[in-house]
């Protein structure tokens, strides 16, 4: 079948790209066949969600074969299907990567454009639900972490399980619609943890019992067990995070008693929405746009930015109480604003770098008003008495 008479615009009625004869011959039977059980699944597929059947078997084709272009060409068309935008346009682009001089590359460029619209159109941004702290829990099931762009499941698969099983239910886990979770890392694991948070949870595995098990990490991620499994190996054993005592270890890939699977992805590039709160939000962005930052310190920025800078008008909320509303520049708070402190007095007027200066008026928690001229946050001529 020529690739050019495949229709793979959304709304017309998809066939699944294959294979010359002559390409086929340079890969192994194993990725031919999931090649095969893909364009089945997509030919049975009648629902969104059904066309992630044939996303799976695509990807293990893409394991087997990671440079065949038709993989990814089939790949996009599925995930367009699926209404995975992101996912779609990414695999068309690496399509045109494996296969830039292919007869349907323009019309491939063209399909990437149009899900670029359909992207920023259909889909709106998950809705967040709630913080705490660092961590962001949004309605899709996920949770961000802003200090590292990690992208958790909002919770365990639920029950004792192995790592070769708890490997494939995180690569085959699909929450918020995304198809590139994996199993994280020890290190990833460990940085979830929180000795000063804590929340008590019942391992119930069989005929096993743990009562009041106590796990150190925000209660945004629920665990029903105190361990989960890490992605490195050495031998047969695997490593696995304890968040009871912040222990790393190595046992048998084959255990399952008290060890769950805990899924996790990255922010990236391709996401369609980039989730507010983290710092790849503002990284994808150049021009003008709105966001939300939030600082290692505790510190958060919630405003206009400007090529990734707080740039524009916008609040800052500082960690030791204080509170800055108004003119931002280059990430400072520079121009005109009002800054309101933790002992409930006020400045209103110039800034300049962060700091009061030039004309303002200072206002006392008790209501007492001095107006003048700053420098670097102290008055200049008169001296301020709020008793």
């Amino acid at each position: 079948m020529n690739r050019r008479q495949i229709g793979c615009l959304i709304g017309i009625v998809m066939l699944i790209a294959w294979v010359s004869v002559t390409l086929a011959e340079t890969v192994s039977e194993e990725a031919q066949r999931y090649m095969a059980r893909g364009m089945a699944a997509a030919e049975m597929a009648k629902t969104p969600k059904d066309y992630e059947r044939a996303v799976r078997e695509f990807e293990q084709a893409a394991k087997l074969a990671p440079n065949w272009p038709d993989i990814y060409f089939n790949l996009g068309s599925v995930q367009a299907k699926a209404g995975n935008y992101g996912e779609a346009m990414r695999h068309y682009k690496r399509y045109l990567e494996l296969a830039p001089k292919s007869p349907d590359a323009a019309k491939v460029r063209e399909e990437i454009y149009k899900l670029e619209y359909r992207a920023e159109e259909e889909k709106p941004r998950e809705k967040e639900i709630k913080r705490d702290g660092r961590f962001i829990a949004f309605s899709n099931g996920t949770v961000l972490d802003t200090r590292t762009d990690l992208l958790w499941a909002a919770k365990d698969n639920g029950s004792g399980i192995n790592w070769q099983d708890a490997k494939k239910y995180c690569e085959n886990y699909r929450g918020g619609g995304y198809s590139d979770w994996r199993m994280p890392t020890q290190e990833e694991l460990g940085g979830l943890y929180d000795a000063g948070k804590s929340y008590k949870t019942d391992c119930r595995d069989s005929k096993y019992f743990v009562e009041s098990f106590n796990v150190h990490l925000t209660e945004l991620i629920h665990l029903t067990c105190g361990c989960a499994w890490s992605s490195e190996t050495r031998g047969s054993d695997a490593a696995i995070f304890g968040f009871d005592v912040a222990s790393r270890t190595w046992i048998s890939q084959s255990a399952d008693i008290f060890l769950r699977a805990l899924p996790v992805r990255s922010a990236k590039l391709e996401d369609n929405n980039p989730l507010p709160g983290s710092a790849s939000a503002s990284s994808l962005f150049t021009g003008t746009y709105k966001g939300v930052r939030d600082y290692e310190n505790g510190d958060k920025y919630e405003g206009e930015f400007t090529n990734r800078k707080p740039h524009g008008k916008g609040t800052f909320t500082f960690a030791n109480g204080n509170k800055y509303e108004g003119d931002v520049a280059d990430g400072k708070p520079h121009g005109k604003g009002t800054s309101t402190f933790a002992n409930g007095n006020k400045y209103e007027g110039d800034v300049v770098d962060g700091k009061s200066h030039g004309k303002g008026t200072y206002t006392c928690g008790n209501g007492k008003q001095f107006t003048g001229n700053f420098e670097n946050n102290k008055p200049i001529g008169f001296t301020i008495i709020c008793n």
